[in-house]
């Protein structure tokens, strides 16, 4: 029987422990092993703005499930076509962009779970061992008691106006900020830490941590794989040469 995968971002959060990932824009097999020698978490996958495959993400999430780690990723869009493919691939934590109103965050938590809780589709993909299950349904509560659900919102509309409707979504684990995209939606392009925008996001986050949806907040700790690749790879070289 196929062991259901936990989710260890979402079980550390619930423990209230601090969580650490690395952002991959792009696949890179030989940092995944690397960050997990070091003691990450889990990994996101960037596939709103990254370049990645669907043969990509499921050799990423073989990879990174093999050394313990768990996958989580930003979807490009909320259809339920692309959520299922990320999903089926074996990705354990959806980010949908762009959460304006309480009809997103609704169509995001029905395309991540499976009925009651939503409208997943069902197929024997990489998570189900590539069969049917003994119990299947067990196994999708199982699955819906394992997937963590985030809405970035970077619209002024989404922070103004709907957040109170987009908290109350049940199913819905966490809620972000895009602050450079909210900015450009505010008239300020870039300029995030103008006065009215950072006055518009704190006034957000304390909605959000009142609703006890903000664990990236103060328990997620995502560092740029770009960033990483670049300071480790020069505290790599420097070593090299002291040995020589």
């Amino acid at each position: 029987m196929i062991k259901m995968r936990m989710n260890k971002v979402k079980s550390k959060i619930l423990e209230h422990e601090k969580v650490m990932g690395v952002i991959f824009t792009h696949p890179f097999h030989p940092a995944i092993e690397i960050i997990a020698h070091m003691g990450f978490d889990f990994i996101h996958i960037e596939g709103e703005h990254g370049a990645w495959t669907l043969r990509d993400i499921e050799d990423t999430c073989i990879i990174a499930n093999a050394l313990g780690l768990t996958v989580h990723g930003r979807v490009p869009n909320i259809y339920p076509s692309t959520i299922l493919q990320f999903l089926d691939r074996g990705v354990q934590g959806i980010t949908g962009p762009h959460i304006r109103n309480k009809a997103d965050a609704e169509a995001l938590v029905a395309a991540c779970r499976f009925t009651p809780q939503g409208s997943r589709s069902f197929y024997m993909s990489r998570p189900t061992g590539y069969r049917l299950p003994e119990n299947v349904p067990e196994y999708m509560a199982q699955a819906n008691t394992e997937i963590w659900v985030t809405a970035l919102l970077e619209d002024r509309e989404a922070i103004e106006e709907n957040l109170s409707d987009i908290l109350s979504v049940e199913g819905l684990d966490a809620v972000a900020i895009g602050h450079i995209d909210l900015s450009q939606s505010m008239g300020e392009p870039g300029n995030w830490k103008h006065r009215k925008v950072e006055q518009a996001m704190e006034k957000a986050w304390d909605q959000i941590t009142a609703a006890e949806k903000a664990p990236g907040r103060g328990l997620v700790h995502l560092a740029s794989i770009s960033d990483f690749i670049i300071n480790g790879c020069k505290d790599f070289l420097l070593k090299a040469n002291d040995l020589s």
